[in-house]
C-alpha cells in the first residue's frame, strides 16, 4: 500500500497566523500505473497536449484569479481538472490523511532534531497505522515523501527511522515500513495530488475558506474515519484522518509521543 506525503505552508491575510499542512494520500500499489495514465489524459483533456507533462500544484491550479473568473461566468479549465481528479480518485477508493499545524514552532516540518519526531508526523503515522490495521491487516504501508534535497531528505529519513526503531509509540506502528522513501513530484502523480490536498486543507484556515469550500468538501469526502472510538465525558468520538494541532488543544499532553527514548 502506497502513502504519498507532501506539505503546504500558508499565511492568513492579516499575516498573524502561519499554517502548515502535512497530507498523505493512500493508493493501492496496483492502481498507481493506471492513475498515472489517467492523470495524463485528464491534463490533456482540460489543458491541452502541451500540459500533458505539467506538474499539478495546488497553489497554481487553485489560485484566486480562477475563482474570480468562475464567479463572473467564465469556465476555468484548471478548476475543472481538479474536479475531474477528485472524481477519478473516488472510483479508486483513495483515502486521505492530514496534520494541520497552527503552532508556530512546528510549522516548518523540517525534522531538525533527528531524535525527536515532530508531532505532525507522529499523528499522521498513527492514523495510517490505524487505517492499515482496520482495512488491510497483513499488508504493509510504504510512506513516500516529496524530495526536498539531500540534506532535508537525510534529516527526515533519520527522524522517521529513529522513531519507528527506537520509540515505543513508533514500534506500535508496525504496519508501516520503517524506512521512508522519496520521489520527485514532477514525475509522481501521487505526490501531486497530495500537494493539492495539503493546499486545500491549508486554505480552509485562511480567508479563502468560503471561496474554496467546494474543494474542501471534496477532500473531506475522502477523509479516513476509523471504526475505533474514544469515550470522553460519556460520549463516543470517532477517530478521523485529519488532525488539527495547536498548542492550546495539545496542552494536556503529558509527554511528547514522538520522543526517541
Amino acid at each position: 500500500m502506497l502513502f504519498f506525503i507532501d506539505e503546504s505552508w500558508q499565511t492568513t491575510s492579516d499575516g498573524k497566523l502561519k499554517i502548515g499542512v502535512l497530507s498523505a494520500l493512500q493508493m493501492k500499489s496496483h492502481d498507481f500505473n493506471e492513475c498515472s495514465l489517467e492523470l495524463f489524459k485528464l491534463k490533456t483533456t482540460h489543458l491541452g497536449h502541451a500540459a500533458a507533462n505539467k506538474e499539478i500544484k495546488g497553489m497554481h491550479s487553485l489560485r484566486n484569479y480562477l475563482f474570480r473568473l468562475e464567479a463572473s461566468g467564465i469556465k476555468s479549465n484548471e478548476l475543472n481538472l481538479i474536479r475531474s481528479v477528485f472524481a477519478y480518485i473516488k472510483t479508486k477508493g483513495v483515502t486521505l490523511f492530514g496534520s494541520i499545524v497552527l503552532e508556530e514552532s512546528e510549522v516548518d516540518l523540517s525534522c531538525a532534531d533527528v531524535n525527536e519526531l515532530e508531532r505532525p508526523f507522529f499523528f499522521l503515522f498513527e492514523r495510517i497505522d490505524e487505517f492499515m490495521k482496520e482495512n488491510h491487516p497483513g499488508l504493509m504501508a510504504k510512506i513516500i515523501f516529496d524530495d526536498r534535497g539531500a540534506q532535508a531528505n537525510k534529516r527526515i529519513s533519520a527522524s522517521v527511522s529513529n522513531f519507528f526503531h527506537k520509540c515505543s509509540a513508533g514500534k506500535r506502528c508496525d504496519t508501516i515500513i520503517k524506512v521512508p522513501f522519496f520521489a520527485i513530484s514532477t514525475e509522481n502523480v501521487g505526490l501531486q495530488i497530495a500537494d493539492i490536498v495539503a493546499y486545500i486543507l491549508g486554505c480552509s484556515f485562511t480567508a479563502r475558506k468560503s471561496e474554496i469550500i467546494e474543494f474542501y468538501r471534496l477532500v473531506k469526502g475522502h477523509e479516513f474515519k476509523s471504526r475505533t472510538t474514544t469515550e470522553v465525558n460519556g460520549k463516543k468520538y470517532s477517530h478521523y484522518g485529519f488532525k488539527v494541532i495547536d498548542k492550546k488543544k495539545e496542552a494536556g499532553d503529558s509527554h511528547d509521543p514522538g520522543r526517541v527514548i
